[in-house]
């Protein structure tokens, strides 16, 4: 019997495609939970969406909430909410996995590249891939516009990058049409600004540390025209429907501090995941190492830092010290004598092991239209709102923070009192609503509640047992998700 052993060369090859195949793979699969399609915030996304393709512009003024009717409103995702809306249009709610696993797989491939051309060892790029991936597992799990964020982010560093290792900055040119673009699509864009201005600034920095320090040597040091593309970013970002307004929006959020107390994606990590203490442990390696370096760029170091500030701040910018801490870690390993042959961008396996992946997560998930919703209505009140429909019923309408999304896609007609649009509701808002529901002392003079006419109630919150008390309401209807009450008539005296 003849065996015929594969070669060295042979082996790795095998080993690397096996690597290659599992990433992606993983990739799909982090991004095919049901999680995707009961996110609290998209419903608000495709409605506006929508509203915007039907009126065939972006919207002004807000046409969702009590609140906010007539209110100026920045849509600031507004060409994400488009995009999203298109793609549940054409393939129905499956339309969301096709969103996130579309972007979970681009966010792989950019990062993998990225790394590949820091490690020249394809199956450490593979597995510095794999680590990142899975500790920003929480964020790719949602049909967000801060996917698009993340691979734009991507690209900038690699642009960087690149230019900072071969001297070339012509690609920097490059910049201002990826600002655009991502303007339009997150207001995370700033993220990118601010990364781009502390590249700029490291030259700067270098030689007010490096003795002897003259003005002329700062001088020398700064490059006007590298600057000059910072101010084309700046003024790329305001080609928007919302131009300057757009970062009044900005300036909105950065004052909102107290949605952090009670908005769960900006609060802090909890520690009750493995991905927490793998975002931690990254973080831990890249300072271990930097503290190794006898020297380190200013770059990188405050790259590292801001991830800190905002990583451990909130959740949902974890990505950001996963990408800073990987990035340096993939830096700080030793180059390789000899760079191995084969070549990860161009290997012809990607199209087919993407498909593969997909097919076979179709059919293990079964993402039928019927199955996804039948997921939805477990968790949000779709048969109170067929009720609703059915009998009739009139608002004023009083709802939950995390169900405003839902209402306002499946129903349109009654304008929700609150939902998860920060920026116009604000802090105040936001506080007392949940306060409310969760059964403060003054629930009962709270004007959303004695201004309604009908409360779509969840089962499991304080303010619902208090409901079923109050005389003012009538329970309609009840179920394992959703409890309605409708306000008596008021006597006339």
């Amino acid at each position: 019997m003849i065996t015929i052993k594969p070669s060295p060369s042979a082996r790795a090859m095998i080993r690397q495609l096996l690597g290659f195949a599992g990433l992606f793979y993983f990739a799909v699969q982090i991004a095919t939970t049901p999680l995707v399609v009961v996110d609290p915030d998209i419903g608000w996304h495709l409605r506006a969406g929508q509203w915007m393709v039907e009126k065939g512009a972006v919207i002004i003024t807000d046409p969702f909430s009590l609140y906010g009717q007539g209110r100026y409103w920045v849509a600031y995702s507004w060409l994400f909410e488009i995009i999203v809306y298109s793609l549940v249009k054409t393939f129905g709610l499956a339309g969301l996995f096709v969103y996130t696993v579309s972007l979970s797989i681009a966010i792989t491939t950019v990062l993998l590249l990225l790394i590949r051309k820091i490690e020249k060892n394809p199956v450490v790029a593979i597995c510095l891939t794999f680590l990142a991936i899975l500790a920003m597992g929480p964020v790719l799990q949602t049909p967000r516009p801060w996917l698009l964020t993340i691979l734009l982010f991507i690209i900038e560093l690699d642009v960087l990058i690149t230019a900072r290792q071969t001297g070339n900055y012509h690609n920097l040119l490059a910049l201002p049409l990826l600002f655009a673009f991502w303007a339009n699509i997150h207001i995370q864009f700033i993220y990118g600004l601010f990364v781009l201005g502390i590249f700029l600034i490291e030259p700067l920095i270098e030689e007010v540390l490096r003795p002897p320090f003259t003005f002329n040597n700062i001088k020398s040091a700064f490059n006007y025209r590298h600057w000059l593309i910072l101010l084309a970013c700046l003024f790329a970002t305001l080609a928007t429907p919302y131009h300057i307004h757009l970062y009044s929006a900005v300036f909105d959020i950065v004052n909102q501090t107290g949605a952090y107390r009670y908005i769960s994606e900006l609060q802090a990590m909890s520690f009750r995941d493995i991905t927490n203490w793998l975002v931690l442990g990254l973080t831990m390696w890249a300072v271990y190492l930097l503290g190794q370096k006898k020297e380190a760029r200013p770059f990188i170091v405050l790259l590292l830092l801001t991830g800190i500030f905002l990583s451990f701040r909130s959740q949902r910018d974890v990505w950001f010290i996963v990408l800073s801490a990987i990035i340096i870690v993939a830096t700080s390993r030793p180059s390789p004598s000899a760079e191995s042959r084969f070549k990860i961008r161009k290997a012809h396996m990607f199209v087919v092991l993407t498909m593969l992946s997909l097919v076979l997560l179709m059919k293990k998930h079964s993402l039928s239209d019927v199955e996804l919703t039948e997921t939805v209505a477990k968790k949000y009140p779709a048969k109170a709102l067929q009720i609703i429909k059915t009998q009739g019923y009139l608002g004023p309408l009083y709802n939950h923070f995390d169900w405003g999304g839902y209402l306002i896609r499946n129903l349109p007609e009654l304008p929700v009192s609150i939902d998860g649009r920060g920026n116009l509701h604000g802090d105040e808002r936001i506080e007392k609503s949940i306060k409310t529901w969760g059964g403060a002392q003054d629930w009962v003079n709270d004007p959303n509640v004695t201004g309604a006419k009908l409360i779509i109630a969840d089962v499991t919150m304080p303010l619902t047992s208090l409901l079923r008390f109050d005389k003012r309401f009538d329970l309609v209807y009840e179920d394992k998700v959703a409890a309605l009450f409708v306000a008596k008539p008021t006597k006339i005296k």
